[in-house]
């Protein structure tokens, strides 16, 4: 009988299946089911079996829950992940997401301002703070290649 991961990607499961140890520290049934289906659209069918298969087999469950804390962190908040929500003190959200995730429940990116701790005072990350980033790093690139023709133009010499 295959495993509730392999049941939910509809795959061939045998005695020596690489996913069913990366599930056994869920309890559920249905929460094992949620976890391999929202994992695997995450990262990719193909990316999560070559992640587990990449590791030692006493390894393989602290990598899925791994996987799955990086892939709601960055679900709920796209721009830090799940490391941004730990280092701002906001780790309540990946776990509430996660817990979400194990129910069935689908997650959405957060709309609330995440504090940041910088080295003066802490400062909000709003969207007008990531337009002025974007705006940095475009004329970053066009100073670098200030002075220089196109590529593109380049071959057509």
């Amino acid at each position: 009988m295959s495993c509730n991961g392999c049941r939910v990607l509809r795959r061939g499961c045998g005695e020596k299946c690489i996913l069913r140890p990366s599930l056994e520290w869920i309890h559920s049934p249905e929460s094992q089911a949620h976890a391999t289906l929202f994992v695997s659209k995450f990262f990719g069918r193909s990316d999560l079996m070559s992640f587990i298969s990449a590791v030692p087999e006493n390894r393989r469950p602290a990598l899925f829950q791994s996987l799955l804390f990086e892939a709601c962190g960055r679900t709920v908040n796209p721009v830090d992940g799940a490391v941004g929500l730990l280092t701002s003190g906001n780790w309540h959200i990946c776990q509430a997401a996660v817990d979400a995730v194990l129910a069935g429940s689908s997650i959405h990116p957060i709309n609330v301002e995440i504090q940041r701790p910088t080295v003066g005072q802490p400062r909000m990350r709003t969207a007008s703070s990531v337009s002025v980033l974007s705006e940095v790093s475009a004329e970053l690139g066009r100073r670098r290649n200030f002075g220089k023709e196109p590529k593109l133009l380049n071959l057509f010499r």
